[in-house]
């Protein structure tokens, strides 16, 4: 939870606490930690406005995730249409199909949170690498080769890696961390124990919690964070 701004905790918390406040209950551990996660809201809350709308580099990540999607989705469009061709050379669709596996398997990895992205961009490196000259077999529109486009993918995908740092120190040396910076570390830390202490509930022999319970309590949390 390390992405999440002093902000985001303030929805985050109006979430669990009022939206899913009854999911919360379910479990001996939610009943336990209410009354904290609610003296912590009633902190945040109390913050000027001003404190809580920070959202350092949020429009520049947007932009950079438009451009890392698009590029995995062209790439995934292109490599499954060479694949079905029924002319093109067998050597040509396995590369394709080989390049589609190998960074864009599904596009379900264009959904998935900024850091995991940024995570499978840096994975993805060595195998640009391995796949050069296959890569360069498959020719893309408007010419040049699928080589351009994957490495332009995994390029996007290392800006937000870099969009991503630069904001945790944003988020750490802002003008309002010295107000809120203390305020947002404790809540995050709640938050995390009552994660964990959740888990192990929810793992415990004999439990009557569906093992979709956190995950569904996290989950705009999650978002959030992504």
């Amino acid at each position: 939870m390390r992405n999440l701004t002093i902000g985001d905790l303030k929805l985050a918390l109006r979430d669990l606490l009022d939206e899913r406040v009854e999911e919360l209950r379910l479990s001996a551990t939610g009943r336990l930690y209410e009354p904290r996660l609610r003296a912590r809201q009633k902190e945040i809350e109390a913050l000027p406005d001003a404190a809580g709308t920070q959202a350092p580099l949020a429009r520049e990540l947007s932009e950079a995730d438009v451009r890392h999607d698009g590029l995995g989705a062209a790439i995934f469009f292109l490599c499954k249409a060479v694949e079905a061709h029924p002319s093109l050379a067998p050597e040509v669709k396995a590369a394709a199909a080989g390049a589609q596996q190998a960074f864009v398997p599904g596009l379900d990895v264009l959904r998935a949170p900024y850091a995991d992205e940024a995570s499978a961009a840096l994975d993805n490196r060595p195998e640009l690498t391995r796949l050069k000259a296959e890569l360069k077999a498959v020719a893309t529109p408007g010419g040049g080769s699928l080589h351009e486009w994957v490495k332009a993918f995994v390029a996007a995908g290392d800006e937000i890696d870099k969009l991503l740092r630069r904001r945790a120190t944003l988020l750490a040396t802002g003008e309002n961390a010295a107000a809120t910076g203390p305020l947002r570390g404790a809540v995050v830390g709640l938050l995390g124990r009552f994660r964990e202490a959740l888990r192990d509930e929810i793992q415990e022999e004999g439990s009557k919690l569906p093992a979709d319970h956190e995950a569904r309590l996290f989950a705009y949390v999650d978002k959030l964070n992504a």
